[in-house]
């Protein structure tokens, strides 16, 4: 497993801060350097925050409905972490820390992969430090917009001012490119999918209607001999149409949105039968299906199928409209 190590800048202060590196007035303890006789009355390693997916795993509980953790380590613990110095060829150097706290951030990918240590420990122990000025490096800084929306705007700007040849500036997206890349093309086969299901529906409703003009012939030679119109006739498809879209439409409205409501415990449900998970966390990043409803995705798609509803139902009353009254009579 791949450990990213994250350094944090402590805030100084009298007390003791298990994640500042040091204990009270006690040496900062480097076992990199060679053993030592560890006092914990006056010293201390330095503090790390580990992602929960590193101190725990999930398994289901006896009712199938939910999960509960099992805790491999706990705040307390000494962990040993290895990351590679800056040097070239980089060497592996290793060294203690003491869990201080968990983070979640719920995605597997970070929770599993990220550590946050104090920056000056992480600097030690890479070799980042100037020895003649005693200053330390980074390598990478992260930067957090209000606005995400203007990622790409902060990011273009800063392109400007950091050569290429020596800094890569990057969006969130832009790291991620190939996920959501997968995720576009995932999604435009959905809206394939959805077209397809649409227009099989448009043609049953099609089918539908026509089948009844069939069976009304007679009714509707019987309507135009009592002196009804062309277009009183047509109404009547179209409002039939109409309803039919509206009730249609209403139901898989209430369906759908109570689907997404429960959406996780369906997927518990299918991974319990199918004996897999639906929505695997190590594949998809997230521990559980992410959910957003939005009020005029929804309104678009009633819409569209009203819409589809009341044009799949012309053709059949331009037919019912058009028939004569004389022939629609003597129809068996």
């Amino acid at each position: 497993m791949t450990v990213e190590v994250v350094a944090h800048q402590a805030e100084p202060g009298p007390r003791m801060d298990p994640f500042s590196g040091r204990g009270g007035t006690g040496p900062l303890l480097d076992e990199s350097d060679g053993p030592k006789a560890f006092d914990p009355a006056q010293q201390q390693r330095p503090g790390a925050i580990i992602g929960m997916a590193l101190a725990c795993y999930r398994v289901p509980t006896e009712d199938g409905q939910s999960y509960e953790e099992r805790f491999l380590n706990l705040p307390g613990d000494d962990v040993t972490l290895t990351f590679p110095t800056v040097g070239m060829p980089p060497d592996a150097v290793s060294s203690a820390f003491t869990i201080v706290d968990f983070y979640e951030s719920k995605m597997s990918d970070f929770d599993s992969r990220v550590v946050f240590v104090p920056i000056r420990v992480l600097q030690e122990n890479r070799g980042m430090i100037d020895p003649t000025t005693g200053k330390g490096h980074i390598n990478s800084i992260q930067i957090k917009l209000h606005d995400a929306s203007t990622a790409v705007a902060v990011r273009d700007e800063l392109r400007k001012v950091f050569l290429p040849q020596f800094f890569v500036v990057q969006t969130w997206r832009d790291q991620r490119s190939s996920i959501l890349d997968a995720v576009e093309m995932e999604t435009a086969i959905l809206n394939v999918l959805l077209f397809l299901i649409i227009a099989v529906a448009g043609f049953g409703i099609l089918a539908i209607f026509l089948m009844i003009v069939v069976e009304k012939t007679r009714d509707i030679g019987i309507l135009k001999s009592l002196g009804a119109s062309r277009s009183g006739i047509m109404g009547i498809f179209l409002s039939y149409g109409l309803a039919l879209g509206v009730v249609g439409s209403g139901v898989g409205l209430v369906l759908g949105l109570v689907f997404v409501a429960h959406i996780n415990e369906i997927a518990g449900v299918l991974g319990r039968i199918t004996g897999r998970p639906v929505f695997d966390p190590t594949v998809y990043y997230f521990y559980e299906i992410p959910t957003i409803v939005e009020t005029s995705t929804v309104l678009w798609i009633v819409a569209g199928a009203v819409t589809i509803a009341v044009l799949a139902s012309v053709l059949p009353a331009l037919r019912a409209a058009l028939l004569h009254p004389v022939e629609a009579l003597r129809y068996e």
